[in-house]
């Protein structure tokens, strides 16, 4: 029987093969996937609450998440574990950064490791996303688009093979366990009984006016600029900037939640923003495969369907634009009903 062959003159099954044997984590029995012990019954933060507890709080939730989601020794974890870990190591990195001078000073360390280990989860999660991309167009480009697409799957398997086994290494290497131990070090009884007398004056309703207020107007700044001819990369500092205003939101939440409807509203801006973003990665992946096409064959004109689907990206990446100057606005709405926002 024959087989395919790539453009190598490799069999395509081979590579399929390969690909279907890409160590994942296994599935987990129910209530099983908390690795780590759970933690006793936390006290309810109010206003009055020490900010250093909230900070501490914030940043072993999503610890806890992180080990609970990571993979079993010896295999890569699952697409939804990596997007949710990329989640945890984000709301951490958010949480050092606004809660920095009430840390030990190592804690700026491990701001940077974080950062190391959110490009490598990073690098996963856009093949990821781009490749879901691709299964939803080929369940309506017709038979004939996903038959010149198929080059071009192929591709994106190798890519998201050779990421995955990348990540692999990530969680296996010595760095993430030196990140995992000092993390653990850093929140273990933390906080200390110390660091709560010395902070004690300083509380959550102070902390609140002074980190929601700075993140509210460093998004704001930029917001106002939204218009037709706003580049690509404001939109990019936009959606950045309003992650970090979003988890900051989130953080303040149980003392606040009347900070829930803006958080909401922050993160309907950021999917936006994201959609926008998405699109723009994937067109500028279709050229890059276009044009690597180019260089094998100059003779070579790309796939009619890959054409398609490009200018496709492009569409979706206008609509997610025209979509933006609305859901400004209702974030802005949102943030003027919050009272917290107006202490």
């Amino acid at each position: 029987m024959s087989h395919p062959f790539d453009a190598r003159g490799k069999p395509l099954t081979l590579m399929i093969t390969a690909i279907s044997r890409l160590p994942t984590s296994p599935p987990a029995p129910a209530g099983d996937h908390a690795r780590t012990p759970k933690r006793p019954s936390e006290p309810p933060l109010t206003p009055d609450s020490p900010m250093i507890a909230l900070a501490y709080r914030c940043l072993s939730r999503d610890f806890d998440t992180l080990l609970a989601r990571q993979p079993h020794p010896g295999s890569t974890p699952a697409p939804e574990d990596v997007h949710q870990i990329r989640i945890a190591t984000r709301r951490m990195r958010v949480a050092l950064r606004l809660f920095g001078a009430l840390l030990p000073q190592r804690a700026a360390h491990l701001g940077k490791e974080l950062r190391w280990f959110a490009r490598a989860l990073g690098s996963v999660r856009d093949l990821d996303v781009h490749d879901d991309a691709l299964r939803e167009h080929l369940q309506s480009a017709g038979v004939a688009a996903a038959r010149d697409l198929g080059g071009y799957e192929l591709a994106l398997r190798r890519e998201r093979l050779g990421a995955r086994e990348a990540l692999h290494r990530v969680f296996a290497g010595e760095r993430y366990a030196a990140l995992i131990e000092d993390l653990g070090a850093l929140l273990e009884g933390a906080p200390s009984p110390a660091a709560l007398r010395r902070w004690r004056s300083f509380t959550i309703r102070a902390g609140a006016a002074r980190y929601l207020k700075k993140s509210r107007k460093r998004v704001v700044k930029l917001g106002r600029k939204l218009g037709p001819d706003t580049s690509a990369d404001d939109l990019h500092r936009l959606r950045i900037r309003a992650k970090r205003l979003r988890y900051a939101l989130e953080f303040f939440s149980e003392p606040y939640p009347e900070l829930v409807p803006a958080a909401k509203a922050t993160k309907s801006l950021q999917d936006v923003l994201g959609a926008h973003q998405d699109a723009r990665t994937a067109r500028r992946r279709l050229l890059a495969y276009a044009r690597s096409l180019k260089k094998r064959d100059a003779d070579a004109e790309p796939p009619q369907a890959l054409v398609e689907w490009r200018r496709t990206q492009h569409r979706e990446a206008e609509l997610a634009r025209r979509s933006l100057a609305a859901e400004w606005q209702h974030l802005v709405a949102a943030l003027d009903r919050t009272d917290v926002l107006a202490r």
